[in-house]
């Protein structure tokens, strides 16, 4: 009995540690319209090891986590999604559109990982741009 409680524990506090990242563009479009958020679209590739790093180091990282959770709707896209709009897709990876799904318009687009406290960093500063946007 124990053990299964300790698995259970565990499981759940790992549950805790992500991010609900969408895959389909148009769900987390509307999603963000619905909630008035920013859209957060993480372009990868497979096989690419800043993506892999992005997604086991930066967003596992507790801080990263709360502040998406609380601030944006996120999409996790492959780069030539066809759900995407043309203007939206890369040829690199990852590729980060801070989107203002409510006058859609782009905020940023910024190419390249980085570690959870520079990640943290980019989100504050997009967040803030979209927030005075927001109260004009």
């Amino acid at each position: 009995m124990k053990i299964l409680l300790t698995l259970l524990l565990v499981i759940g506090s790992l549950h805790a540690l992500s991010i609900d990242m969408l895959e389909r563009y148009p769900v987390a479009l509307k999603k963000a319209k619905d909630e008035n958020k920013p859209l957060l679209i993480y372009l990868y590739m497979l096989n690419c090891r800043t993506c892999d790093y992005m997604n086991k180091e930066v967003f596992t990282d507790k801080r990263v986590i709360d502040f998406l959770s609380k601030n944006y709707i996120v999409v996790k896209l492959y780069t030539n999604n066809r759900d995407l709009p043309k203007e939206l897709q890369a040829e690199m990876s990852p590729v980060f559109h801070f989107y203002n799904a409510r006058d859609s318009e782009m905020i940023e687009s910024i190419i390249g990982g980085r570690n959870a406290e520079r990640f943290l960093g980019m989100l504050e500063n997009s967040y803030a741009d979209y927030s005075e946007e927001r109260e004009e």
